[in-house]
C-alpha cells in the first residue's frame, strides 16, 4: 500500500470512529435514561467505544493496524442489529442511532476495503457470517415469570379513593373472552359520575409471563365491537411521579359505528414490558423477549383509559384542552402510579436471565 493510499484509510478509518464516538454519545443518553434496558443499554455503549478505539488504533499503527481494522467489524455489526428493531417506532432517538450506526459501518467499509486481498478480510468476513447464523439460530433467554403483588380487582377501591364522585364496580368478562385474553389477572372497571353524566373505564391486564402474545388492542377489539377508529397518535406525557420521566401512550378516537348509541369514544393505551412503558405492539413484543438478558424476569401488562361522551359537535376531542381528553389524562395520572407501587414487581437492579 502506498503512502497516498494509507492516508486516504487512515481519513476513513477516524471517520468511521467519529461517527462511532456519536454512537456512544447517544447510546449513553438512552442508557443512562434506561430506555435501552439496563444491561442492553450498557452493551451498546461498549461496542461503540470499542469500535471507536480499534478504528483510531488502526490508523495510527502500523504493523497490527490491518488486524485492528478487521476486528473492528465485530462492535460495528453489532451496533447496527441492537439499534435497528428499536427504529421501527419512527421516534427521533432510535433513528438516529440505527442512522450513525449505519453511517459508521459505510465508513468502515471505505477504511476496510484496501484489506480486500489480505487474511484479515477472509477472516473478517468469515466472522460475519458465523455471527450472522449466531442471531439466525439463537434466542435469547425466556423471562423467569413474575407474580402480581396483588389481585388487580383491589385495584378498584384505591381509584375510586383519588377520584372522589365517581363509583363503579369491576365487570368480569365472559369466560371466552377471558380465554382470548390469556391473561393471568385483569381488572374491568366501569365508572360513572356523581351527576351520571361522564362515563369512563378502565380496562388494565396482567400477565406474569413476558412472552404472552398481547391478543387484545383496542384498534382491534374496539373496531370489532362496532366503533370507527377516527385517529390513533402518540403523545408525549409527562410520568405523573415525576423525576423527569415521560410516557407515550397511544391516544385513540373511536366514533360509533352504524346503529350504534351516538357516543364517541377517547382512550389512552399502552404497555408496560418489565417496568418499561411502550406504545409500539410489536416493540413490546421485541421487548418481551431480549429484555430477559440481563434481568431474573419480566412481565407484561396493558393499560387502557377510555372516556365516553356524546357527540363533540365540531370540537376536537384530541384536543389537549378539551374535558375528555383531561378527563382521561386525570385518571391515567391516578392509574400509573398505583400499578407501579402497589402492583407492578420491582426489577430494578436485577442480573441473571
Amino acid at each position: 500500500m502506498d503512502a497516498e493510499q494509507a492516508t486516504i484509510r487512515r481519513a476513513w478509518a477516524l471517520a468511521g470512529a467519529g461517527a462511532l464516538a456519536v454512537a456512544l454519545v447517544l447510546a449513553l443518553v438512552d442508557a443512562a435514561a434506561g430506555r435501552s434496558g439496563a444491561t442492553l443499554g450498557w452493551m451498546d455503549v461498549a461496542a461503540a467505544g470499542l469500535g471507536a478505539a480499534l478504528l483510531v488504533a488502526a490508523a495510527a499503527g502500523r504493523r497490527a493496524s490491518a488486524w485492528l481494522a478487521a476486528a473492528a467489524i465485530a462492535p460495528i455489526t453489532y451496533l447496527v442489529l441492537s439499534t435497528a428493531p428499536a427504529a421501527v417506532t419512527r421516534d427521533p432517538m432510535p433513528v438516529a442511532r440505527l442512522a450513525v450506526s449505519l453511517a459508521a459501518a459505510v465508513l468502515y467499509l471505505a477504511a476496510a476495503a484496501p484489506l480486500v486481498s489480505r487474511q484479515q478480510y477472509g477472516l473478517c468476513c468469515g466472522c460475519l457470517v458465523v455471527g450472522g447464523l449466531f442471531f439466525m439460530v439463537w434466542e435469547p433467554p425466556p423471562p423467569k415469570p413474575v407474580p402480581i403483588a396483588k389481585p388487580l380487582v383491589c385495584l378498584k377501591d384505591s381509584l375510586l379513593a383519588r377520584m372522589p364522585g365517581w363509583t363503579g364496580e369491576h365487570q368480569t368478562l365472559p369466560e371466552a373472552i377471558e380465554q382470548a385474553l390469556g391473561a393471568d389477572e385483569y381488572l374491568n372497571l366501569n365508572l360513572t359520575s356523581r351527576d351520571g353524566t361522564q362515563n369512563v373505564s378502565v380496562f388494565v391486564t396482567y400477565s406474569a409471563n413476558a412472552m404472552s402474545q398481547i391478543p387484545h388492542v383496542p384498534w382491534v377489539c374496539m373496531t370489532a365491537a362496532g366503533f370507527r377508529l377516527v385517529t390513533r397518535r402518540q403523545d408525549e406525557l409527562r410520568h405523573p411521579a415525576g423525576g423527569g420521566r415521560e410516557i407515550k401512550p397511544n391516544v385513540i378516537h373511536f366514533e360509533p359505528g352504524p346503529g350504534m348509541a351516538r357516543q364517541e369514544a377517547l382512550m389512552f393505551q399502552y404497555f408496560n414490558v418489565g417496568g418499561e412503558y411502550e406504545w409500539n405492539r410489536q416493540l413490546a413484543r421485541i421487548k418481551a423477549t431480549s429484555g430477559a438478558i440481563g434481568r431474573k424476569g419480566s412481565f407484561l401488562s396493558q393499560t387502557q383509559v377510555a372516556v365516553y361522551f356524546p357527540p363533540s359537535e365540531g370540537r376536537d376531542p384530541l384536543a389537549k384542552d378539551s374535558q375528555a381528553y383531561r378527563l382521561g389524562l386525570q385518571f391515567l395520572n391516578a392509574v400509573i402510579p398505583l400499578l407501579e407501587d402497589e402492583y407492578y414487581p420491582d426489577l430494578g437492579g436485577t442480573e441473571g436471565g
